[in-house]
């Protein structure tokens, strides 16, 4: 089961809690504060791990060789 990160519209207490996803679609959730089943997902920030041998994971030609300049030929825009 899936965990969901949720405020709720009504107190705005934010917690997190495991349900199924017919639990989450059917709004069988409940503020665990005021019980309130009005709530909005909260969009966290995710880490993305970079592939060894990449200078960058944006650039398709991307390889940490320093025969072919590296990432964009040297002239990476994405910060790679």
């Amino acid at each position: 089961m899936p965990y969901y990160d949720l405020r709720c519209e009504k107190c705005q207490s934010e917690f997190n809690v495991k349900a199924s996803i017919q639990e989450r679609s059917e709004g069988k959730i409940s503020c665990p504060t005021c019980g309130s089943q009005e709530l909005a997902t909260v969009y966290r920030k995710v880490n993305v791990l970079r592939y060894k041998g990449k200078d960058c994971d944006v650039c398709p030609v991307s390889v940490n060789d320093q025969s072919h300049g590296g990432c964009c030929n040297g002239n990476c825009r994405h910060g790679g």
